[in-house]
């Protein structure tokens, strides 16, 4: 608890809970923590990233209420500064238990509506878009040399237990390549003719966690990581993430992020999730756990065909 004790004063200092009022104080991370005071109240602390202060501001002043905004403080901030850190607290609520796929349609809405309240359009820049597509561009050629070096070495070996799952599953690693190409090249057809596209706030850690439900309406939480961004990405780690959860993704997606026929944000959400499993395939020294791994990011990638090829 020695990092507890670091952010004691700010505690007693900025939210008033006198030490001799606190009860019992555990562990629920390295960087949150439960305090109880004798009163049976129950506080989240939360160590913060410095900027947080900014984002919950910008928030609020956008008038989104489907966030669970921190308990101010005496100088009226959501997130408290000193030397050391940012902390911001709030009351800790148990969220209800509800059926994954429910919870999951919960928070697709709620993250949509985040980034309706916060929509703006923004006219796309080919000189800032660039670097970040060389980036993703070359980390892509990288890993698809590896991949392709490693199938030469599992077709010139002899014929092992696990050579079949391999080598029978790189198929679909050719086609999410194949598909990555075709993407690339429509979205880099709309950056240069500079269209105008919707940014808005974006979550940036989708998780299920991230929704609590208080007294019957839904909140999102731990908004530290947002930026200002393209909505695709939250609903492309939040598809990634709960991909197995049976819901209608294909109708979903395409209803949110297809509009007036524009199909930047569905490519770009596409180009996304085959990003990140392709990404996925760390490849080690044994060959087992290698067929594992493509074998489980090749079915990711057919349940991305049945519900994302076009048509």
């Amino acid at each position: 608890m020695e990092e507890f004790r670091n952010i004691k004063p700010c505690i007693v200092k900025y939210y008033e809970i006198p030490l001799d009022n606190i009860n019992n104080i555990s562990n629920i991370t390295s960087k949150a923590y439960l305090l109880k005071t004798l009163q049976s109240e129950t506080f989240f602390i939360k160590k913060t990233t410095y900027n947080a202060l900014e984002k919950y501001h910008y928030l609020y002043n956008q008038g989104t209420n489907n966030i669970l905004y921190p308990i101010l403080n005496k100088k009226n901030n959501y997130v408290t500064r000193n030397a050391n850190s940012s902390i911001y607290i709030s009351n800790y609520y148990n969220d209800i238990t509800i059926k994954k796929d429910a919870k999951l349609n919960n928070l697709i809405k709620n993250i949509d509506t985040l980034h309706q309240m916060t929509s703006f359009k923004k006219q796309l820049d080919p000189l800032s878009s660039r670097p970040k597509f060389e980036e993703i561009t070359r980390r892509l050629d990288f890993q698809f040399r590896i991949l392709e070096d490693y199938i030469r070495k599992v077709e010139l070996d002899d014929l092992k237990e696990y050579s079949m799952g391999i080598l029978s599953n790189y198929q679909y690693i050719l086609n999410a390549k194949s598909e990555l190409i075709k993407l690339q090249k429509r979205i880099i057809s709309t950056v240069k003719s500079k269209e105008s596209i919707n940014f808005s706030f974006i979550h940036n850690n989708p998780k299920l966690e991230h929704l609590i439900n208080v007294k019957g309406y839904n909140y999102l939480c731990s908004i530290e990581n947002g930026k200002i961004g393209l909505s695709s990405l939250d609903f492309a780690k939040l598809y990634v993430e709960n991909e197995m959860v049976n819901i209608d993704f294909k109708s979903i997606i395409k209803d949110i992020l297809i509009k007036e026929n524009n199909h930047f944000e569905y490519d770009y959400f596409r180009y996304l999730v085959l990003f990140i499993y392709i990404m996925r395939i760390k490849l080690t020294n044994n060959d087992h756990i290698n067929s594992a791994i493509i074998v489980n990011v090749s079915e990711s990638i057919k349940k991305y065909f049945e519900n994302f090829s076009d048509e």
